[in-house]
This record gives structure tokens, sequence and C-alpha cells, in this order.
């Protein structure tokens, strides 16, 4: 996953709307989110290469995904685990202790009745951090950096979640921009400068070889109906969408 905005508590008929942007190899197979036949109570897409997920909820409740951290050599290094064990971990475990140095670089956001996390392991401080209400984003630096995609993708989802009524279809067409970044204007994250600019627009279509597979969105009103979205893609374009709806406690209202 690799672009993620949420509105948290910023609309008091709508306290969770997320989108999110997940970019990946196209050959890497995939399956579209659903529930699991290993874990029944968990909806998500499934990475069937390691197994895991960039995105994942639970009919208890709870909400995770993460990003990829991308800066320096640790970024071309292996690690024992993939990232997207973490997500299942914090889902059904909820116990994030002590398994940090097991995977590469990442930003995680987590969410349950008690409210919004984010943590990752590549700062000094890597402590779980209790977000209070307002507009959050993510790609593939720290927490809210400010590299052009993101910033553009907040700014048009806090547009629209300060509406009365958001309708899914408001959703489905943010962090669909194709437009790079101008190249004095990329960060540096230790990759080539092709990729960097290819990486530097909301959604990505690489060369046939990389670009968005998945875009996944979160509504949830003031008393728990949480309406989800998954779109899909490859290199030819839009593939389908799954649609689902749970009733479950409101994130951070616990």
């Amino acid at each position: 996953m690799c672009l993620i905005t949420i509105s948290y508590q910023t609309n008091p008929q709508y306290p969770f709307i997320l989108i999110a942007n997940r970019d990946e190899f196209y050959p890497r197979p995939s399956a579209a989110m659903d529930y699991w036949h290993d874990h029944p109570q968990l909806l998500a897409g499934r990475d069937l290469e390691q197994k895991g997920t960039w995105l994942g909820i639970t009919q208890a409740g709870r909400f995770a995904a993460l990003t990829n951290y991308r800066n320096g050599p640790k970024t071309l290094q292996t690690f024992p685990i993939s990232r997207g064990h973490l997500v299942i971990q914090a889902l059904i475990e909820a116990d994030l202790a002590d398994t940090q140095e097991n995977y590469a670089p990442f930003n995680l956001f987590y969410a349950d009745k008690r409210g919004l996390y984010y943590r990752n392991n590549h700062q000094d401080n890597d402590a779980e951090q209790t977000l209070t209400p307002g507009t959050y984003g993510l790609c593939n630096g720290a927490l809210d950096t400010p590299w052009p995609k993101l910033v553009t993708a907040k700014e048009q989802l806090t547009k629209i979640a300060l509406g009365p009524v958001i309708a899914m279809d408001d959703l489905k067409s943010l962090m669909t921009d194709t437009t790079t970044t101008p190249d004095n204007e990329l960060p540096d994250t230790g990759i080539p400068i092709q990729w960097e600019s290819a990486l530097s627009s909301q959604f990505i279509k690489f060369k046939g070889e990389y670009g968005t597979r998945a875009k996944t969105i979160i509504l949830q009103d003031q008393r728990g109906k949480t309406q989800i979205c998954e779109m899909r893609y490859d290199a030819s374009g839009f593939l389908g969408e799954s649609h689902f709806e749970i009733q479950i406690p409101v994130f951070g209202k616990g």
C-alpha cells in the first residue's frame, strides 16, 4: 500500500473515512477483498505470494493498513517476514510488541473503538502514537510527509469530508491523478530517478510493470454502519469492484 488518506472525526455524521491505493508489481498474484477462510472475521485482499495483506477490517471492529517506508539503504534489504503479516497481527492478535525488527521499514495505521493509531519502525521513537481528530496521510515517507501527491490527496479528502452527506461515489474519484511531480521536486529515497518520477503520482502506471492495483474506500457513519469498496486494476485498466457493509463499533468512540 503506497498512498492512504484518513478523515478521522472531522465530520460528525461520518467519523471515519479512508481512501487507500495499493501499488504493486502487476505479476504479483493477489486475491480480491473477501472474508478469509482461515480467519472468517477478517475482510481483506490477500497477497498470494506471502499470504499477508495490505489492508483489512474485522467484524470485531478493528482496522489496519500499511505502507512501505522508502528511504536509504534499507529499501533494498531483505527481512525475515513480509510486512503484510504485520497487518494480520494488528487485526487478529492486536499485539505489536517486540516484532518490528523482523520487518522491512513500514508505516502502520490501525484503529478500533478506543481510537486511531500510528506506528512505524524507521524512527528513533517507534512507540504507538494516538492520533487526535484530523485528516492524516501516508505514502512512503513518515506520517504526513509533505510529498506533493499526499498534500493534494489530503486536500481533496478534507474538502469532501466537510459535506453534510457523503456517498461512496463521491470518494471513488479521489486519488486517481496520474500527474507526476517535476524532477526537481522529487524526494531522494534511494531508488533511480525514473522510479522516483513514476511513483510520484497518486495513481501509478509504469511501463506495464508496476502500478496501482487496488483502491479501497471505507466510509463509516456515526452509528457504525461501515461501507467498504475495493476497486481493482491491472496493466490494462479497471478490472472490477466489490462492495461490503458491516456493523461495528465506531472507531475512536468506545
